[in-house]
């Protein structure tokens, strides 16, 4: 049976204006700053590690060690506010799939840059946290999306080979941690217009409420 591999942040709910919000105040804490164009070209789907590197190449800034820190400190408790408070909103459509694989006994796992304390607050919120199998995040991979460790550890967390799940992302760099780790994805446009996508995604749908989990499934291996 085919498995299914869903990225976190964008896809699962609405949270990337809750990071893009704490990154910037975060960034702006170490006097660097960038547009919201900027971060949908050039920083959405980095983690914390990865993210830090990129702004301080936007703001000609050299990487400090101990900035990087004070960054992360600044960043991680604004998130975990505003995730806590309901601030990010579930997808109904991506919600009505992970509740039908459940319900088939589908096995079904999240792979997301996001820190494990925030997905399972939102999941906790949402009563979901169960349903899935594993839960990959970046506290369990040492390099962010676009490096495929973290789809590779949640196809082998499902007891899966790779080609044997299909992955839900809604940015570039998810879709090509997943196509690397030899994973068939469907792009979503929650967050990105279709033109920015790999080429080699298996399809685009505007929303996860226009995939059915049929759809979705035979997808896997191709």
């Amino acid at each position: 049976m085919p498995g299914i591999i869903f990225d976190f942040d964008g896809v699962i709910v609405d949270s990337e204006p809750v990071h893009e919000a704490a990154l910037l105040e975060a960034a702006r804490t170490l006097g660097m700053t960038f547009s919201h164009q900027q971060y949908l070209d050039e920083l959405i789907g980095f983690d914390d590690r990865d993210f830090y590197p990129a702004l301080c190449r936007l703001n000609a800034r050299q990487v400090v060690q101990a900035e990087w820190q004070s960054f992360f400190a600044a960043k991680k408790p604004a998130v975990k506010k505003a995730l806590a408070s309901g601030a990010a909103a579930p997808y109904p459509g991506t919600i009505n799939l992970v509740k039908e694989a459940s319900r088939r006994e589908i096995p079904i796992a999240v792979c997301s840059g996001a820190l494990r304390a925030e997905i399972e607050i939102v999941l906790d919120a949402l009563a979901l946290r169960s349903v899935f199998r594993a839960i990959v995040s970046a506290d369990d991979v040492p390099h962010s999306k676009p490096d495929p460790t973290g789809y590779r550890m949640a196809a082998k967390s499902l007891g899966l080979a790779p080609g044997q799940c299909v992955a839900i992302e809604d940015t570039p760099t998810g879709c090509q941690s997943a196509i690397s780790a030899g994973i068939a994805v469907v792009a979503v446009g929650h967050s990105l217009p279709q033109h920015v996508f790999p080429a080699k995604v298996a399809a685009f749908r505007q929303s996860s409420s226009e995939i059915t989990l049929d759809e979705l499934l035979a997808f896997a291996g191709r």
